[in-house]
């Protein structure tokens, strides 16, 4: 049985009858841990080392008794690298006889950018987090202690400090950064 993986698209599927662009899929072809993969994601269950799997998009229903539909979809996957997905089994094929070094790189670029910023957005809460913890096991430092501090302990602001509930402030300021993502 298993969990469903994520495919996201650098950019939209449009198939042709339907109204709606795709911009991810699920499938079960790469693993079943819930992972999220994007082009250039090395794919360590993939079923191929090299070639072209088919998957299916499925469309939701828009109507209660309407069973949805289905598209026929296709990843190329070159030495287990999501090269590309496709609707068209010979764009798969065009994809594997041309990546290149070139390719390599922009996938390994994005993937260490993509790493560097997650590692900043973890930095930037803990450190938060670990100063609302300070200011709830400390309190507020002593006199003669806070000049020193000020210049050492980042402090959140007032407003999130005497909100009824700080860490739900922090964790939404946090959200922000977040493509996609309102502060929920």
């Amino acid at each position: 049985m298993g969990l469903f993986d994520t495919v996201r698209f650098d950019k939209p599927l449009r198939v042709p009858e339907w109204e709606q662009p795709v911009v991810d899929m699920q499938t079960k072809h790469f693993g079943n841990s819930m992972q999220t993969y994007t082009i250039g994601s090395i794919l360590p269950e993939s079923p191929v080392r090299i070639g072209v799997v088919e998957d299916s998009l499925w469309c939701a229903p828009e109507q209660a008794d309407d069973p949805g539909r289905t598209h026929p979809v296709y990843f190329a996957i070159w030495h287990r690298i999501l090269a590309g997905v496709f609707l068209d089994v010979e764009q798969a094929e065009e994809c594997l006889r041309t990546v290149d070094r070139l390719d390599l790189i922009a996938w390994l670029e994005r993937a260490q950018t993509e790493s560097q910023r997650w590692e900043s957005r973890f930095r930037h809460l803990y450190t938060d987090i670990s100063a609302l913890h300070r200011h709830q096991t400390e309190g507020e430092p002593a006199a003669e202690r806070e000049a020193l501090l000020r210049g050492l302990v980042i402090r959140l602001p007032d407003d999130i400090l005497q909100a009824d509930d700080p860490l739900a402030l922090i964790l939404k300021m946090h959200a922000k950064e977040e493509p996609g993502t309102e502060g929920e």
